[in-house]
């Protein structure tokens, strides 16, 4: 049986997932990964119209916040989803508010 404090560690852990997404530049960029799931951080600054330095602080954050993971391949870094509820949450979020592909 799920107890209340049970509940309430995980309403804590999904309004922490959502405080860090609570950014409009960070959801455009969780929102590109959906469509592009090992984009660059150069392609996501492009498209998002951010300096590479502001990309690369949103995506330090979110990395810092586990809802991404870099992969560092000789002089380009991949960025990807580190869990799949977090995609979907993203999914979800983009097929209401952005359903057009923009990446």
């Amino acid at each position: 049986m799920t107890t209340p404090e049970d509940l309430q560690a995980r309403a804590g852990e999904a309004a922490a997932l959502m405080k860090a997404m609570s950014n409009p530049h960070r959801l455009l960029i969780l929102c590109m990964l959906c469509d592009a799931p090992r984009a660059s951080a150069g392609e996501l600054a492009r498209a998002t119209g951010l300096s590479p330095p502001a990309t690369s602080q949103h995506l330090a954050r979110m990395r810092d916040e586990g809802l991404i993971d870099s992969e560092r391949d000789a002089s380009v870094s991949t960025i990807s989803f580190t869990h799949p509820a977090v995609q979907q949450v993203i999914n979800t979020l983009k097929t209401l508010y952005l359903p057009v592909r923009i990446l």
